[in-house]
């Protein structure tokens, strides 16, 4: 059996499970805005509601039947199971490599992936679709999401940031290691 990291409970459990939480609450908050039964997804998966909040932002009802966004949202019917174990499946890959994982970015941006994945998963698996809400479509982001997409947005994008400052950390260390040499190499021929 692998040995299990030190902090896999905080990046790997409760950074998720926070997540799920916010996600499943406000996702909760914002169906009984709408004035629709919880299972709204289940029962009209086309539901074209909306509450102007703002000149910037405004509540969209949208069931969600693809992934992130609506991608891939043209084949609901096989999607809501193949998604579903897609994302158990990947939530346990991200968990494995979490806990092989020494950086603690990397492992922020993984824990907030699983915490994302895993409340897009229980809507999808409860009601066939995601439960989006959240609309910045006044200034021109056409996508309507949630807590959970915004989880897997930030946690994408710490992955990233964490990719190019290990890249810079590495490519700087061998610049060191190459100045290193120069000097050597010029100090055996000078003798």
């Amino acid at each position: 059996m692998p040995k299990l990291s030190k902090n896999l409970w905080l990046y790997g459990g409760l950074i998720p499970a926070a997540i799920v939480i916010f996600d499943q609450l406000s996702k909760a908050w914002a169906i009984n805005k709408f004035g629709v039964p919880h299972n709204i997804c289940a029962v009209n998966p086309y539901p074209g509601l909306e509450i102007e909040v703002s000149p910037v932002f405004d509540l969209a009802l949208v069931c969600n039947q693809g992934v992130s966004f609506g991608m891939f949202s043209e084949h609901a019917d096989i999607g809501r199971y193949v998604l579903t174990i897609f994302a158990a499946v990947m939530c346990v890959v991200l968990l494995v490599w979490l806990n092989k994982e020494k950086d603690k970015l990397t492992k922020f941006a993984l824990g907030l992936i699983i915490g994302g994945a895993i409340g897009n998963a229980i809507d999808r698996a409860l009601y066939g679709a995601v439960t989006d809400f959240l609309n910045f479509g006044d200034i021109g982001f056409k996508w309507v999401f949630n807590v959970a997409d915004s989880a897997i947005s930030c946690g994408v994008a710490g992955l990233l940031i964490a990719m190019f400052l290990q890249w810079r950390a590495e490519k700087s260390a061998s610049a060191t290691a190459d100045a290193v040499t120069d000097v050597v190499s010029e100090k055996n021929t000078e003798s």
